[in-house]
């Protein structure tokens, strides 16, 4: 291999080589992509999610097709690819996936992988997506919980919506936002996090200004298992929270009783995380949040993190459409539903 990379050195100019290089990439990326895809049949409708399908007909390219019974639509072993529903090349994907795991600016990315700004943020959408689907669950152990907040953010045009419109005063460059928003206002967003000592960690949006008891107890059930210990640091909505679970309370100002530290060391990592893109919109602030759960459910790995991300964008799936993505409201919605109960209550 080295007498050929000698030889092709010696005799090719340097933008040959370039291009070379990217014909190689392209090339790995397509055998990379048809290993993904594999050729075991889906287990359910990509769909509806029905495990009951026939068998019917064939693709142009001569792969199967499936009928399903519960929604009655066909569909192959590709729909709802990520790639597949792609007219992107893989080659694209793969550079998209490097810039992913860099965690590189959008308009950097853009360049990079020679897209629109707005393809950028939406491949960026959808691979946010895979990544919450492939990220493993946690395991049980003894996780110390703890939430922490995140400001607001109502980035995007709707100053000039007429729809709905921005529903507060605006705020220069935050400075309004942050000096109104002292203690527990509701401009700041609660991020419920845990994480325990096999490193598995979740973080999870949980209300504005301050995490209600039933809320946290949601957010706990559905990402700690059942035979599990919790650690807080005793504030009384997690006694509520924390009824099926084996939980012991720390006070902070005592370390002699014990400890929260790894939930610390983790809002640490995600506020760091989170600073790199210059404010998260509130509305996709859970998608950066799986991003960063994703990063660090894989950052002890052996495989290459590029080339692992990819092998997730070629096996993943997405379940919410282009149209979905763009009418979700997240969070922020609360803004406008507070507006339209005042408006009814007027009326």
């Amino acid at each position: 291999m080295k007498d050929i990379v000698s030889q092709f050195a010696m005799q090719l100019t340097l933008a040959e080589k370039r291009e070379l290089v990217a014909e190689l990439k392209g090339a790995i990326a397509e055998e990379l992509a048809s290993r993904a895809s594999g050729p075991a049949g889906p287990s359910r409708c990509p769909r509806c999610g029905s495990p009951s399908f026939v068998r019917k007909g064939r693709d142009r390219d001569g792969g199967q097709r499936w009928l399903c019974r519960g929604c009655a639509r066909t569909f192959s072993a590709r729909t709802r690819g990520l790639l597949a529903s792609s007219k992107l090349p893989a080659s694209a994907w793969m550079s998209f996936a490097e810039c992913m795991a860099d965690a590189l600016p959008l308009r950097e990315t853009a360049a990079r992988v020679g897209v629109s700004l707005y393809t950028a943020w939406f491949m960026r959408m959808r691979v946010c997506e895979v990544m919450a689907l492939r990220t493993p669950d946690c395991r049980p152990g003894t996780f110390h919980v703890d939430g922490t907040l995140v400001m607001g953010s109502l980035k995007g045009n709707l100053g000039r919506s007429g729809l709905l419109g921005l529903p507060r005063p605006r705020h220069r460059n935050g400075r309004d936002g942050r000096r109104a928003s002292r203690g527990r206002s509701k401009e700041w967003v609660v991020v419920v996090c845990g994480v325990n000592e096999l490193g598995d960690c979740f973080c999870d949006i949980c209300g504005r200004g301050s995490a209600g008891a039933g809320e946290l107890s949601v957010a706990l059930a559905a990402r700690i298992p059942a035979a599990s210990a919790v650690v807080t640091d005793g504030h009384k909505s997690y006694g509520f929270a924390t009824r099926g679970y084996r939980h012991a309370e720390v006070d902070p100002r005592d370390p002699s009783a014990g400890d929260i530290n790894m939930v610390n060391a983790l809002h640490s990592r995600l506020k760091a995380f989170l600073r790199r893109f210059n404010g998260v919109s509130t509305r996709r602030l859970q998608r950066y949040l799986d991003w960063f759960r994703y990063a660090e459910a894989f950052k002890g790995g052996g495989m290459d993190g590029r080339e692992r991300l990819f092998m997730h964008e070629a096996e993943g799936r997405y379940w919410k459409t282009r149209r979905f993505t763009h009418f979700e409201f997240g969070d922020a919605m609360v803004y406008w539903t507070r507006q339209l109960a005042d408006v009814s209550t007027v009326v």
